[in-house]
């Protein structure tokens, strides 16, 4: 997934960035990450419910609002090209919303 993550910077604003959309990953992975603003020469991931998602509970939130921010967190490839602190700032971010 790192690799999914020094891509970030070549997507636009608002655009796929994981998983690939399509309807299998779209369902059985729940949720997806987008590009957000550049935040200081950093972009943003964005944290979002699928509208298809299998579980119940993300598919019903997805459908009041499938662009609802669910958890951001920032991409730094030069210090964190694994994506481990942006992994984790999205996970923290989430169980503080408490969104799903």
């Amino acid at each position: 997934m790192g690799e999914d993550f020094q891509k970030s910077k070549n997507v636009h604003k608002g655009g796929r960035v994981y998983p690939s959309q399509s309807s299998k990953n779209d369902s059985s992975l729940n949720f997806r990450l987008d590009r957000g603003s550049d935040v200081d020469g950093k972009p943003e991931l964005v944290l979002q419910a699928n509208k298809n998602a299998d579980d119940t509970r993300v598919k019903q939130s997805a459908q009041k609002d499938s662009h609802a921010i669910l958890a951001k967190g920032m991409v730094d490839v030069a210090s964190d090209p694994a994506g481990d602190k942006v992994r984790d700032q999205i996970t923290s971010d989430f169980k503080k919303r408490k969104a799903v």
